[in-house]
């Protein structure tokens, strides 16, 4: 993870899923915040730029209200002053404006952290079992990691206001300064907005079981709706609307200690929809301003390729990778516990996020790697506790697919050993792994030892379509 990222606060509540949201969501709300150095210097190149869209008459920020803030009484919504300044704010930078009125629940952290628990309660053994077993055939945790765990330590570790669509409530801490709670409110007021545009209704409607069917499309909305919210929060600048003041007996300076001792994997996947998301609507915010970041929730991007490279959009339209014949063999015999899209994200995070470093290429290399994805599925399934995972990746042309089978050769080799035949892998004594290319297309599949793998390979061998 690079020292860029690092400067990211991030805690979320709705689980950033990777490999089709396997994750079971608790809830889709978020916190984020920008560093000031990173959100000063942002506006800088944005409002720098011949094609920046950034309201400079902005007579908020002709305001001196720090001494006014002396006494912050609330207002009937319960908003502070500090706090109803940024909300004008958003709402004249963003464009919209909601019909209905915020009112803000304040809790204290403790009871914020009890909340986070109690949604991480609702999953149960069995759903962290079969999610787990994901990630340790994958290399991205160890067989003994405590995956419950791990997550009350890490949605725990950083306590902020968020905004829960759910029940269209914003939750703040009451024991925060009025500054603090205005910095959380420049992210999650976006999302309030979002959430309360009735021509974005129809691409929001992305919930816990909505995604377990429809993992893509959820990383992508994910990925829109946080690069969207984040684009908002760098445009403004709370110093200059609110002033000087800032209370340091707030909670702020929450440690990052989980988050950045975590496996590479929870980095990279939680930190995407903030870091890529960002790039993709501010690509196209420089184009056509926040009326073109508009008309994307009325047509979404159609891949996550297109959100990891914006000039995408609309034009290089994902193949529809069908998994039969295969998944029809894996199914006779193995429960299928999770199939969706292998998209460029999960191929670039399966390179180079494995748990043990010596496992990883570089990010260069990844990249290559996943570069020129042109569709993908996978099949995640179990039988006797023994996984198996099947992929099936077609990329843009031959030449692509020929690069992307050196660079998976080139994982396997450092996560296995080297290979005598750059096909076959053996994993451990009930395992093999398998990496094939034909033609443009490229299988990727780790076998148990209680599965027909000849027949599988015949199957590939003897060709299917797409």
């Amino acid at each position: 993870m690079s020292e860029k990222d690092k400067t990211i606060i991030i805690v979320i509540l709705a689980f950033v899923a990777l490999f089709g949201c396997l994750i079971m969501s608790c809830c889709a709300a978020s916190m984020f915040a920008f560093s000031h150095a990173d959100r000063d210097t942002i506006r800088e190149i944005l409002s720098g730029s011949s094609n920046a869209f950034i309201q400079t008459d902005n007579n908020t920020q002709n305001n001196s209200p720090s001494a006014s803030f002396e006494n912050d009484d609330l207002d009937s919504e319960g908003l502070s002053q500090a706090e109803r300044l940024i909300i004008a704010e958003t709402e004249k930078i963003r464009g919209l404006k909601a019909d209905e009125k915020l009112a803000p629940v304040y809790q204290t952290e403790e009871e914020l952290r009890e909340y986070m628990v109690s949604q991480l309660d609702e999953v149960t053994d069995e759903e962290f079992e079969d999610e787990l077993g994901l990630y340790t055939i994958l290399g991205f945790t160890p067989e003994e990691f405590d995956l419950r765990q791990f997550y009350v330590d890490l949605y725990t570790e950083q306590i902020a206001g968020f905004y829960d669509p759910e029940d269209n409530q914003m939750y703040l801490i009451e024991d925060d300064s009025p500054y603090e709670n205005a910095l959380t409110l420049a992210h999650e007021y976006t999302h309030f907005l979002q959430y309360n545009t009735p021509d974005f209704s129809k691409a929001l409607i992305h919930n816990d079981d909505y995604c377990e069917d429809h993992g893509e499309e959820c990383m992508v909305i994910d990925a829109l709706i946080e690069g969207d919210a984040s684009l908002t929060e760098s445009l403004i600048d709370p110093d200059a609307i609110i002033g000087s003041y800032n209370d340091n007996s707030g909670s702020s300076g929450a440690s990052s200690t989980i988050f950045d001792n975590s496996p590479r994997f929870f980095q990279d996947s939680l930190v995407f929809p903030y870091v890529y998301g960002y790039d993709f609507v501010a690509y196209h915010y420089m184009k056509g301003g926040f009326d073109a970041v508009n008309k994307m929730y009325i047509n979404l991007p159609q891949s996550v390729e297109q959100i990891m490279h914006p000039e995408k959009y609309l034009i290089d339209k994902p193949v529809n990778v069908t998994t039969e014949p295969f998944r029809s063999m894996i199914a006779k015999e193995f429960d299928i516990v999770n199939e969706d899209v292998m998209n460029e994200a999960d191929i670039l995070m399966l390179l180079s996020c494995g748990y043990d470093a010596s496992w990883q290429l570089s990010d260069r290399q990844a990249a290559v790697g996943a570069d020129g994805w042109g569709g993908g599925s996978f099949i995640f399934a179990k039988k006797d506790d023994k996984p198996l995972f099947f992929a099936k990746i077609v990329w843009d042309d031959e030449n692509e697919a020929k690069e992307a089978q050196t660079l998976f050769g080139v994982y396997m080799d450092k996560r296995f050993g080297v290979s005598e035949d750059d096909k076959i892998w053996n994993t451990d004594e009930q395992s093999t792994a398998h990496l094939i290319r034909k033609g443009d297309i490229l299988y990727w599949m780790i076998l148990p030892d209680n599965f027909d793998t000849q027949n599988m390979l015949k199957l590939i061998e003897n060709g299917t379509n797409l």
